[in-house]
């Protein structure tokens, strides 16, 4: 556990305080840190665009967890949704500790994935250049108290009711709704939102496809097209790849994923409604 004294800001003077901060492995295109299920070790996957922490019915399984009897949980992504009963659990990320009702659903090749209803606790740090994932209190803290040297930009997101993050993003200069997802191994933008871009299904002919698949056992076709600019805040890309499908994505345009967080530290703030990015 470290504690770092810092500046006084609006609500105190800002005392950081890092709850977990773990070695990430990037497999088939996820976050996954290792964690603990009652006790014994797990693989989790860390997930910004789940509303729920999710355990797969072989973890379930593994694991000996009760079901409950009273509630479900339905979950929508990218491929679509599935339904089952919720399960009781006690998951640890460091020194993070959650004992509650989690959903369980069918997701390949790993045990299961931690989902806003968790990580909203915390602010959340993604440092994925170097191979780092963590869990902070910091209250009171402001951009210039993160840990980080040298330049860093802020901008304000939209934490919704379901904890999800809405981010301020530009493609080809154009403004659209775009969801921070971790889970998402690419970025992928909706195919009426390439549309209202100018990219029309011709400019998409020879682009390459690949299946994305999320929750369940959907698979979507996307193809990967290659826009001009991404703008997130300050932060701008050159000639980013896209993949443009019939992606279920809610209300949102775009899923700004994985492929972004590789090449950026991104610092979560749930609590003050902003991301800090370097």
């Amino acid at each position: 556990m470290i504690l770092a004294g810092c500046s006084t800001g609006a609500s105190g003077p800002c005392r950081l305080q890092a709850v977990a901060d773990l070695p990430v492995t990037l497999v088939h295109n996820n976050i996954e840190v290792k964690g603990s299920v009652n006790r014994s070790d797990a693989w989790l996957t860390i997930d910004t665009g789940a509303e729920r922490t999710v355990l797969t019915t072989a973890a379930v399984k593994t694991f000996l967890l009760a079901h409950s009897q009273r509630s479900r949980t339905l979950l929508t992504g990218v491929g679509g949704t599935t339904s089952d009963a919720d399960v009781y659990a006690d998951v640890q990320l460091g020194g993070a500790n959650f004992q509650q009702r989690v959903a369980e659903a069918d997701i390949p090749g790993i045990s299961g994935l931690v989902g806003a209803d968790m990580l909203s606790d915390y602010d959340v740090e993604f440092d994925l250049p170097h191979g780092r994932f963590r869990l902070w209190h910091a209250p009171g803290c402001g951009t210039g108290d993160l840990p980080w040297v040298g330049p860093r930009s802020t901008m304000a997101i939209q934490v919704t009711g379901r904890g999800q993050l809405r981010v301020p993003v530009l493609v080809n200069g154009k403004a659209v709704n775009a969801m921070l997802d971790s889970g998402s191994g690419v970025s992928l933008l909706r195919t009426d939102a390439a549309q209202r871009l100018g990219v029309t299904s011709a400019d998409m002919a020879t682009d390459p496809q690949i299946l994305v698949r999320g929750i369940g056992t959907g698979r979507v076709s996307v193809r990967l097209h290659r826009f001009n600019t991404l703008n997130v805040g300050e932060d701008r890309t050159v000639a980013p790849e896209i993949g443009v499908g019939e992606i279920q994505i809610g209300s949102e345009d775009m899923i700004l994923g994985l492929d972004y967080l590789r090449s950026h530290r991104v610092w979560v703030s749930y609590r003050t409604g902003q991301i800090f990015v370097q």
